[in-house]
């Protein structure tokens, strides 16, 4: 059994029980991402997180433009020199000779979208070298780290993403808790362990989202798991658990957990967005300069017309299904919708849920319900059938981005997906044009195309 000792001059003595057997076993990666006298935010990462790092400041030349005081600035080289060091292996990372320069048919532009996309999210970009398939992104999503086959759902801040979120109250020094960042990753990983010990649950499930002082300490943490059902099971399971357990009859960490009436409350709380070299495919780029109608799925395809596509690599990416992405409008083919992102929504978005108060408020549901009494009773996500005056009325007011000196652009971004038939019913609202589909099982979304277009 490992301990903390308490800090020099502390009122009462703090003893943090630490398995051994917890420490030798994988266990989620504990990273301070910023500490203050009163609060510690944690990233809580499963153990098969493996980030590529942010190469170091002398492996970078950062272009004369470049501002370390503005937060946009930071956020977009620091993910296009990860971008690079991912691609380039070896590579000098050179923004003076190798600058770059905003435009619709450049990756680097969607590399710093989608990281202002997760920021706005209230997530961070990152990128790995490990390749993974896309039909376990609800799994790698409920564990805090989304992807590309996931995006649509983080978007939406969608049912199965929500996750529990709980304020505890222990009898412990912060201090004492954050003194080294060992003594903090050991408290986290016994405090994971306790609650996933009392609900019975994965500890990738189970994350902590901040300690702060208090009396004592607050911890901020959440139970998500890919199931909305499921984790709400949990929950009530644990709200149960600290109100019919005395602090007597706790046992390690959780022996110091104050007696109030625990409740939770629902939010979306991604941690990350994960992307992978291999997400993107270029001989599938194209534009669309010309409206063209084609059918795919046995419905309509509208062709995005002045957007500019960059496809996702998704062809291996469901090995059981080998059909839903062919364009021969045969049995098994998923027809082609589009799904916007509301740039004007910033983190309140995990606050308050789907980017627009249609959305939001699921007006559609009573309507579907009255179409298929038969579909599940839960909230819906809204894809439409035409970009331009369908999905694209819900991507403005779009990212501004930062060319050579002095000049700035709107980008606008727009995913396109294949949605499963049988999946969705369809309304005539919100879209100016085509319909609007209400999905049912966020499952039936498969994001493979990014979509642009510049102002």
């Amino acid at each position: 059994m490992h301990q903390v000792p308490a800090a020099p001059g502390t009122s009462h003595q703090l003893i943090i029980p630490i398995p051994i057997d917890v420490i030798a076993t994988p266990v989620p990666v504990v990273t301070a991402t910023s500490t203050t006298d009163q609060v510690t935010t944690l990233a809580v990462t499963p153990a098969w997180f493996e980030p590529i790092k942010l190469p170091s400041v002398d492996k970078i030349r950062l272009p004369v433009h470049y501002k370390k005081d503005f937060p946009t600035d930071v956020r977009t080289y620091e993910g296009l020199a990860t971008y690079r060091s991912m691609k380039n292996k070896g590579q000098p990372i050179d923004f003076v000779a190798q600058p770059f320069t905003p435009a619709v048919n450049n990756t680097e532009t969607v590399v710093v979208i989608l990281s202002e996309l997760a920021h706005r999210l209230g997530a961070r970009l990152s990128f790995t070298e490990k390749v993974f398939q896309y039909d376990d992104s609800d799994y790698r999503t409920a564990c805090g780290v989304g992807n590309l086959g996931s995006i649509h759902s983080m978007i939406a801040a969608g049912e199965n993403v929500q996750t529990a979120k709980f304020k505890l109250h222990l009898k412990l020094n912060y201090d004492d808790v954050t003194s080294s960042a060992q003594t903090l990753r050991n408290f986290t990983v016994a405090f994971i362990n306790d609650l996933v010990a009392n609900i019975g649950c994965k500890k990738e499930f189970v994350r902590v989202f901040s300690i702060s002082r208090a009396s004592s300490i607050n911890v901020d943490c959440g139970i998500t798991t890919p199931e909305f059902e499921e984790t709400k099971r949990l929950a009530e399971q644990l709200k149960h658990a600290l109100k019919r357990l005395s602090p007597s009859q706790q046992q390690g960490i959780l022996q110091y957990l104050i007696s109030e009436r625990y409740d939770y409350k629902w939010e979306a709380a991604p941690t990350f967005l994960q992307l992978q070299e291999s997400d993107f495919d270029p001989r599938y780029n194209r534009d669309y300069p010309h409206a063209q109608e084609e059918k795919r799925g046995g419905r309509p395809y509208y062709f995005p017309q002045g957007w500019y596509r960059h496809a996702l690599k998704v062809e291996n990416k469901y090995p059981n299904d080998q059909l839903w992405l062919g364009m021969n409008n045969s049995p098994g083919e998923w027809i082609v919708a589009y799904h916007g992102t509301q740039a004007g929504v910033v983190k309140s978005i995990i606050d308050t849920g789907l980017q627009h108060k249609f959305v939001t408020t699921d007006a559609c549901k009573n309507e579907a319900k009255s179409q298929r009494s038969s579909i599940p009773d839960v909230a819906g996500l809204y894809v439409a059938t035409h970009c331009e005056s369908g999905a694209s009325d819900y991507a403005t007011p779009g990212f501004q981005i930062e060319g050579p000196p002095g000049t700035i652009k709107t980008y606008y971004i727009v995913f396109q997906c294949r949605v499963q038939n049988d999946k969705f019913t369809e309304h005539r609202g919100p879209v100016c044009v085509g319909l609007a589909l209400r999905v049912f099982d966020e499952k039936a979304i498969r994001p493979y195309g990014l979509l642009l277009k510049v102002i």
